[in-house]
């Protein structure tokens, strides 16, 4: 039975107001914002953030990362800089090797990659004291002072820390050249930890905010999280706020309900963050309507907790995600984007333990976070679905970024209707012309699938009628209508004063992907694509417009200038290195195609890739290595285990079992010349722990389901290394129940199952 949605659009343009936060860069860009949006040059952008802790990576490898958050669609790296990372010892600062903020701002520069910096002073991450170092917690405790005000001795350590960070950024802030446009304050104060008081909160914002200006840190754009009732101030910060598929650090080792993660809701505060730690704040001390729609911690994953193995399912993320941009999100902001390591302390592990500042058991070194780029450095199924998201963003976003966002007449009752539709459209109320978002996924459960579903999108003088839409369970996407057929849009994209009387697809109930060219980029689910239609201005069809590819082919799209690139296998990941990397309709950029070299990172020795030109004509594309030696070999070192021994085991005083230990021997390395050598390990246990010979900890895993990946390069590709398995009954205290919460079905017991090793090539591509 059709079904319908009416989505009324009575708005106007919601009314800019220029905020007085602005900068320039060396080149001479204006970078501005107001209540709606950033500008850059009085044109709107909506950019893709993505955090990244350069401190809990590898330096060599800073390069490469990068270049893999570019390749997924990320425009600013965000990172935190944990106090305790630097100043473990008072007055002991260290900016060496993983340490060194400086060298990581001079790749970002190379890179051409914008930085927002995070600096605190206090951040959580997952880290310990929430990134405080020990010692100053101890001042505290000792003096009676209140950390996180503007207690003067307090604000004194905070002045030097800072000073020491000014002097590691010197000319890296975008108006002498480098990359810094952004600089968050502080993080979550007064929802967890700080004072209640608004005024104080206020006054205490302020003051670090000025300090930071003392110190050096001169930025267009100054950012502090809002969500919980944390401390922002009108006109001198923006409020980002954030959402999670799930809450790993919940107080409970049971499912939570239904999220509202997955409806379309403007400016929503997740009440589950931070729901493990005691705070009084509640919804925002920060105006709505002064204030443009910002996130800088959408889930791209989560990280584990003792108490709950939470999975986050790449559909959970994509539609999350999607939910923001639909409800007039005009920064997506994810957190983390690559995951990490933690680096090693002096004195202690650096990682969040129950205690000061601390609300959960995490890993000791193991900072994966389930998310796009893994610990590993390996990308996994969540890159290629939030891709999808950000090749729209890169081609419609400037347009889109000042249009308003209009909800159904017709809302889920709550998270846990599976019947309504969820939609929303952001639309241009003068020109007509828009975006429907359409979710119909909500973590683990299942909604109805909606088949042959009418939208109606009713203006005062006209209406849109998107028919014959299908919609599967899991599925979400972007129906466009009233867009212009070409990529150029009118200056005055909110009056629309000298649009041009150009050709316009109508609608379609087709899932938009982006521009080639001239030509517009759709996909679909194959069940769906007979029913498919696209209606033009002209009444006419314009199949030569358009290119189709299927939802999975979209997932595993790269697009380089105006060809797309699309992958075989999910994991693979194709890079550019190139003098100057190209940027889509950049005003400074050549598109000279010979300039650029591809880099294409598969667990394949070949792999056959399908390339899509301008003109919507396809190719096969054989990548392949030509000095590959022994094939067989190679292929029998992928699939064949590596030799291990249990040489011990640990119980109790009741005898009861704790952990067994296991030596593994990597007898022979590949022969071929491979780009990254994983460690496939899968046992069964609580939580298992990697040793060097020397039995120093180098990194860890609690136990989710997914089997463990260690990147050996990170550890000069040892010969020989240790395993401890935890028994899955030996579990982490915890004082919210006597079991650990999985998403996904694990074997209970103690024993190291199989560790195997997985090559990764790179393969070099011809543009």
């Amino acid at each position: 039975m059709n079904e319908e949605t009416i989505i009324k659009v009575n708005s106007k343009h919601r009314k800019a107001e220029l905020l007085p936060m602005r900068g320039e860069d060396a080149a001479g860009n204006l970078w501005t914002v107001d209540n709606v949006s950033f500008m850059k040059n009085g044109r709107r952008f909506l950019p893709i953030m993505g955090e990244f802790h350069f401190s809990r990576w590898e330096p060599e490898e800073w390069e490469e990362a990068i270049r893999k958050m570019r390749a997924g669609g990320v425009e600013i790296v965000a990172t935190y800089i944990f106090w305790i990372h630097h100043e473990e010892r008072e007055n002991c600062f260290d900016f060496t090797g993983c340490r060194d903020l400086h060298r990581f701002l001079e790749v970002c520069k190379k890179v051409q990659m914008p930085v927002w910096l995070r600096i605190g002073p206090w951040e959580h991450g997952e880290c310990r004291n929430g990134g405080f170092p020990d010692w100053l917690l101890s001042w505290a405790k000792e003096n009676n002072a209140e950390l996180r005000s503007n207690d003067p001795e307090y604000l004194t350590y905070v002045r030097r820390y800072w000073g020491q960070l000014a002097k590691e950024c010197e000319g890296e802030m975008c108006g002498d050249g480098g990359p810094v446009i952004g600089i968050q304050l502080e993080n979550e104060f007064g929802h967890v930890g700080g004072t209640q008081d608004k005024k104080a909160g206020a006054e205490h914002m302020l003051t670090l905010k000025k300090m930071a200006q003392e110190a050096g840190f001169h930025v267009p754009y100054y950012t502090a999280t809002g969500w919980g009732g944390a401390h922002v101030v009108d006109g001198e910060m923006l409020p980002v706020l954030g959402d999670y598929v799930d809450a790993p650090w919940a107080q409970s080792v049971e499912e939570i309900p239904a999220s509202e993660v997955f409806l379309f809701m403007p400016f929503h505060n997740d009440e589950n963050i931070g729901s493990d730690a005691e705070h009084e704040g509640d919804g925002f001390r920060f105006s709505v309507e002064k204030n443009p729609y910002l996130t800088a911690e959408l889930g791209a994953g989560m990280q584990v907790t003792g108490h709950r193995r939470t999975f986050p399912w790449p559909e959970d993320v994509e539609a999350c995600a999607l939910c923001k941009l639909g409800s007039g999100a005009n920064l997506l902001g994810y957190y983390m984007y690559h995951g990490g390591i933690n680096p090693d302390g002096f004195d202690q592990s650096l990682e969040e333990v129950p205690g000061d500042m601390g609300y959960n058991y995490l890993p000791k070194k193991n900072y994966d976070f389930q998310t796009c780029i893994r610990e590993s450095g390996e990308i996994s199924e969540r890159f290629g679905r939030l891709k999808k998201i950000h090749l729209f963003t890169e081609d419609f976003g400037e347009r889109m970024a000042g249009m308003i966002t209009v909800l159904p007449e017709t809302l889920p009752s709550s998270p846990e209707d599976m019947d309504t539709l969820r939609a929303s459209v952001r639309v241009n109320p003068v020109t007509g012309e828009g975006f429907l978002f359409v979710n119909n996924h909500q973590r683990r459960r299942t909604m109805k699938a909606h088949r042959d579903e009418t939208v109606r999108i009713v203006f005062p003088d006209d209406e849109i009628v998107v028919e014959h839409l299908n919609v599967e369970s899991d599925a979400c996407g972007i129906v466009p209508f009233g867009i212009p057929a070409n990529k150029s849009y009118p200056e005055d994209t909110e009056n629309a004063q000298g649009a041009e009387d150009s050709l316009r697809l109508l609608r379609t109930n087709a899932w938009l992907l982006c521009r080639l060219g001239d030509r517009i980029v759709f996909y679909t689910d194959e069940e769906n694509r007979e029913t498919l239609y696209f209606e033009w201005s002209d009444g006419k069809s314009h199949d030569d417009r358009l290119i189709l590819l299927t939802r999975e082919e979209a997932n595993r799209a790269f697009r380089v200038g105006d060809t797309l690139w699309l992958t075989a296998r999910t994991e693979s990941c194709i890079l550019q290195d190139c003098k100057s990397d190209i940027r889509k309709d950049s005003e400074n950029v050549s598109n000279d195609m010979d300039s650029v070299r591809l880099k294409l990172l598969t667990r394949d020795l070949k792999e056959t890739l399908t390339v899509i030109h301008a003109d919507g004509s396809r190719e096969t594309v054989e990548a392949d290595r030509a000095d590959v030696g022994n094939i067989d070999r190679v292929n029998d070192m992928k699939s064949g285990e590596l030799s291990s021994e249990c040489i011990g085991e640990v119980h109790n005083e009741e005898g009861r079992l704790m952990y067994r230990e296991y030596r593994v021997y990597v007898d022979t390395y590949p022969s071929v010349k491979f780009h990254q050598l994983y460690l496939d390990v899968s046992y069964r246990g609580d939580r298992a722990e990697l040793y060097d010979a020397d039995g120093k900890l180098i990194d860890d895993w609690f136990t989710t389901g997914e089997p463990w990946h260690i990147r050996l390069k990170r550890f000069g590709y040892p010969r020989e290394l240790v395993i401890r398995v935890y028994d899955s009954e030996n579990i982490l205290p915890c004082e919210y129940g006597d079991h650990v919460y999985y998403d996904l079905e694990v074997k209970p017991g103690c024993a190291l199952d199989t560790v195997r090793l997985i090559p990764e090539y790179r393969l070099e591509l011809s543009c």
